[in-house]
């Protein structure tokens, strides 16, 4: 569950495992900042089955500019990591804290309203093909385009949508 007053930024997704004892590799977002991200005690968030399940990093080494080897306590063997692979990889962040422009895959847990009322929370974003992206809210998939969007407000952690009438029986 997404805490109270903080957005959930993605700051890497886990590629494939690294050797036996359940090491991650790792590549970081654009929003990723692997120094604060993934100190030794840091909190991470993986979402496993519909729910914010918390990881704490054990331990971080560098793998290029992009990437990085991660550890989390209590994943002790490839096993336990490989069932990591292939999830994103978010932390919870004061909005004032962002820097720089919005991008879309920073509103995953923003809730999307419309004239009608609320759609749901955005649970992910996904690019069906090169620059298509859709919020994935409840298992439905809404156009994530600038036309339909009226406004964002990151203080109630709400996206206002203007959808074309009958977008949401299709």
């Amino acid at each position: 569950m997404l805490a109270p007053g903080k957005i959930k930024l993605a700051v890497g997704t886990v590629l494939k495992t690294h050797g036996i004892k359940g090491e991650l590799n790792v590549e970081l977002t654009d929003m990723a900042e692997p120094a604060d991200d993934f100190a030794v005690g840091a909190c991470v968030i993986f979402e496993i089955e519909g729910l914010d399940v918390p990881f704490f990093v054990g331990g971080c080494r560098s793998r290029g500019a992009d990437s990085v080897l991660l550890t989390l306590d209590d994943v002790d063997s490839d096993s336990d990591a490989a069932a990591l692979v292939g999830h994103q990889i978010y932390v919870y962040a004061d909005p004032s804290e962002v820097s720089g422009d919005m991008t879309a895959g920073d509103l995953v847990g923003y809730t999307l309203l419309t004239a009608d009322g609320p759609i749901g929370r955005v649970d992910d974003l996904v690019e069906l093909t090169p620059g298509s992206w859709y919020f994935s809210v409840d298992g439905r998939l809404i156009p994530a385009v600038d036309d339909f969007i009226r406004s964002i407000d990151s203080d109630a952690l709400t996206v206002d949508l203007d959808l074309p009438r009958g977008l949401l029986e299709l």
